[in-house]
């Protein structure tokens, strides 16, 4: 028998019509939005869901599938194993975004394709694989170079 519980989550990169990146600040990482499935919902919605509820941005359309990723968390002395599923996402509203603070996000900022770099070089390797996926440039990619503390 495993020593972890598997949960399915859903998660979006989100990109605006100027062509910002949409992050979360949690755990004093940069993130991107994601969250647990619940019961018979379609991951798709999930991730939908989870993004408007982690950053309160509307209009989002969702656009391809990306990647899953997968890690490992501990929480009330019990071990996970997460499966997200990642898709990119476009919002056509100018809508204010405000974080979920009871989900420990303490800030949900947009920021410039030419500064997505620096903002990746604070974050988990998970996510830099969803920008891979995304296809953002290798140029880019390889110069993050990961803090060792962000390894779960």
């Amino acid at each position: 028998m495993s020593k972890y519980l598997e949960v399915n989550a859903g998660g979006g990169l989100v990109t605006n019509s100027r062509g910002e990146f949409l992050l979360i600040r949690r755990s004093g990482l940069w993130d991107l939005p994601k969250g647990h499935q619940d019961p018979g919902e379609p991951i798709l919605t999930t991730a939908l869901r989870e993004v408007e509820e982690e950053t309160g941005i509307k209009g989002l359309v969702p656009g391809r599938f990306l990647c899953v990723t997968d890690h490992t968390y501990q929480r009330d002395e019990k071990w996970y194993l997460k499966h997200t599923w990642w898709y990119s996402m476009t919002c056509i509203e100018e809508s204010v975004p405000v974080p979920q603070t009871d989900e420990d996000i303490t800030e949900v900022k947009w920021v410039e394709a030419d500064r997505i770099g620096e903002y990746l070089r604070q974050t988990y390797p998970t996510i830099v694989e969803v920008f891979r996926s995304y296809g953002l440039s290798e140029k880019i990619l390889p110069s993050v170079k990961q803090n060792p503390e962000n390894f779960v």
